[in-house]
């Protein structure tokens, strides 16, 4: 039996990089297709604000510099998705300012509201003091209720929600058992209750018959806001001939 190392090549088609560059962004390095019947990019996306997305295309040309490449389907991309602020993702914050009644913060389709008395059992929170980082304390406290807990359960299929307090504030979610579920965070007023997206996962995969040639080079295209970053990570996989050689300073394999 072959290893996995040995079915799928991997690569780090992108360092960490902010995606400050005018259309038509950030591209990855080109990998060659030739010996590969598919491609997977798996881009790691930072610091999206409301309203605020990234587009992500695989890109193809002949040539290993990028010079001529384009997205795969020209103008009507077909390898092609988009990542949107506050849904779907991994780790997500909420900066608390001074809430008032009835301002509303939802988790996954639960619903936690701001009243002047609290009552956590049922996702009510204390907004009474008018001192921002105690609200958010609360609103932990809100979300940490057993009651509130099991409903996040729920609402993440049975991952569950994590939430930790800066004590300033800034409350940060994520998903308890990591990959097996996503946030999706929506507020009431944006200004009283900001969600930003910290960490969301997003790939494309390509199969050699959507390419122009078989020894195609593929990139990953990336457009989004100044203020967002990414890693990109490139998998390929089927080899037609012979196992995958990974090419690394280090590795170790235990069977």
């Amino acid at each position: 039996m072959r290893l996995m190392t040995e079915e799928l090549k991997a690569d780090v088609a992108l360092p960490y990089q902010i995606l400050a560059t005018p259309a038509p962004g950030v591209t990855s390095r080109y990998y060659r297709m030739h010996g590969h019947c598919k491609a997977t990019f798996i881009a790691d996306i930072d610091t999206l604000a409301l309203a605020e997305n990234v587009v992500l295309e695989i890109w193809e040309d002949l040539i290993n510099t990028g010079a001529t490449g384009a997205a795969i389907g020209g103008l009507a991309p077909t390898a092609t998705c988009t990542v949107v602020a506050n849904t779907l993702a991994t780790v997500i914050t909420v900066t608390v300012g001074v809430v008032q009644v009835d301002d509303t913060v939802t988790i996954n389709g639960v619903v936690f509201t701001a009243a002047a008395a609290p009552v956590h059992a049922t996702q009510v929170f204390d907004q009474s003091s008018g001192v921002a980082a105690t609200i958010a304390t609360d609103l932990a406290a809100c979300i940490n209720n057993a009651v509130s807990q099991g409903l996040l359960t729920l609402g993440t299929g049975g991952a569950g929600v994590t939430v930790a307090d800066d004590l300033a504030a800034v409350l940060t979610l994520t998903i308890t058992e990591a990959g097996a579920s996503t946030l999706t965070v929506v507020s009431s007023n944006a200004a009283r209750l900001a969600i930003a997206t910290v960490q969301a996962i997003a790939y494309i995969e390509v199969e050699d018959t959507a390419l122009s040639a078989a020894d195609s080079w593929v990139a990953l295209n990336m457009v989004g806001p100044a203020t967002a970053h990414a890693t990109v990570a490139c998998i390929r996989g089927g080899p037609r001939y012979e196992p995958a050689v990974q090419q690394v300073a280090a590795s170790d394999t235990d069977e």
